[in-house]
């Protein structure tokens, strides 16, 4: 088999949880088949990155990227400029004229059996292609995620533009699940989601897996009272989970265990993280690290605040796999087959919040039989081989069912 895979971004560095979901599934399903990829990079700050995928994939194939830096005055210049455009902010800003004439030459050039989109940021793109099959892989219901913070948001000026790019969002998304061969979800919960919004048939959920090698307990002790974030800082579901935590949450958690310590971990933490951070006692903020691993070692409870989001949350599994109990709150879990009180505790209301942590700090054995219960679920149930066994089955049927039509 021999597939195009679109993709917004270089996968390298894996620092947020579509990028490890998609290295993942896609470096082990090019052991496999021949996948030509392309994807949008900036030459100079993706140098490195793009020698990684080049050595990955049989060719990689790159269009010019260039963005403002996230919250500088030009990024909100630009946000605010392109409410004018058709199309919501994470697609005006990219250069699909570009994009789409590159995949018309890798389409003119090799005889490919299926064309594979990554996210609905490349395949909204390529809604004119006449090339078929095409299968769009949804990591979230990216209306959904964009309504949910809408619906959030008090700011006049952002829920305006909250309000704009949820809309236009949903457009374009029923646009390309209705018009795409194959749609793939990472859950039953945005599968149902994505059958009710927009009425397809032509759907397939692909789970999320972990590689429970690579996360492992280790010998390293937990430090007493540590909790850990751990999640790009750079998505807004993320920071604002976090300010909720840090405002509602863990004040609470501190009258309780005067010795408590929070580490966040993750990329690109914003200037208002950073200080609201700053005025609780003993937390954290790392910015971007090599290896998550050792901070949630040090860990005794891994915390997933959000209050926005879609998909699944790649972190918990893998802290799952490191046997690190878990609260989260029902959106941070959702799609995620794992059950309450049992492999992670469910809470969405700051004092049941910051009263399932505490349990969890002042209980060795409830901690211990939570990470156990949980490693012992993730190793059963959710290796990226039979992940990848999925997918690649998928394709087949996609590919060998449809006719390949070139325009």
């Amino acid at each position: 088999m021999k597939i195009l895979l679109t993709l917004p971004r270089p996968l390298f560095p894996a620092d947020t949880g579509g990028k490890i979901r998609s290295l993942n599934i896609f470096s082990r399903l090019a052991q496999r088949v021949e996948i030509h990829a392309l994807s949008f990079a900036d030459p100079i700050s993706d140098a490195m990155p793009i020698r990684e995928m080049k050595a990955m994939f049989e060719s990689y194939t790159t269009v010019p990227w260039h963005e403002a830096t996230k919250y500088s005055p030009g990024f909100y210049f630009d946000v605010l400029a392109r409410q004018f455009s058709s199309l919501p902010y994470f697609l005006a800003k990219c250069d699909g004229v570009s994009f789409r004439r590159a995949v018309k030459s890798l389409l003119a050039h090799h005889g490919f059996d299926v064309v594979l989109c990554d996210f609905l940021h490349t395949a909204a793109l390529l809604l004119d292609t006449s090339f078929t099959p095409k299968v769009m892989f949804e990591h979230n219901v990216e209306f959904l995620l964009r309504k949910r913070k809408y619906e959030m948001v008090k700011q006049p000026l952002k829920k305006f533009v909250f309000g704009m790019d949820w809309k236009k969002t949903r457009m374009i998304e029923g646009m390309a699940c209705r018009s795409y061969d194959h749609v793939l979800t990472v859950s039953p919960e945005d599968k149902q989601t994505l059958v009710d919004e927009f009425a397809i048939d032509h759907i397939s959920v692909v789970p999320t897996g972990v590689d429970t090698d690579f996360f492992r307990p280790t010998e390293v002790p937990s430090q007493p009272g540590k909790l850990v974030f751990v999640g790009s800082m750079d998505w807004d579901p993320n920071e604002d989970g976090m300010l909720w935590f840090l405002r509602a949450v863990y004040p609470n958690i501190c009258r309780a265990v005067p010795y408590v310590s929070l580490s966040i971990v993750g990329r690109n933490p914003s200037y208002k993280l950073r200080s609201i951070a700053a005025r609780e006692p003993a937390v954290e903020i790392t910015g971007r690290v090599p290896d998550v691993r050792p901070y949630v070692s040090a860990a005794e409870v891994v915390v997933v605040p959000l209050q926005v989001g879609g998909g699944t949350r790649i972190k918990i599994p893998e802290a799952m796999a490191m046997a690190k109990p878990i609260v989260s709150t029902q959106i941070g879990a959702e799609g995620l087959p794992f059950h309450n009180g049992r492999e992670i505790r469910l809470a969405d209301r700051p004092e049941d919040f910051a009263c399932a942590v505490v349990e969890l700090l002042n209980n060795d054995s409830a901690r211990a039989l939570m990470g156990a219960a949980a490693r012992n679920r993730v190793c059963t149930k959710h290796s990226w081989q039979a992940v990848v066994s999925k997918m690649e089955e998928i394709l087949e049927g996609v590919a060998w069912s449809g006719q390949q039509v070139v325009a």
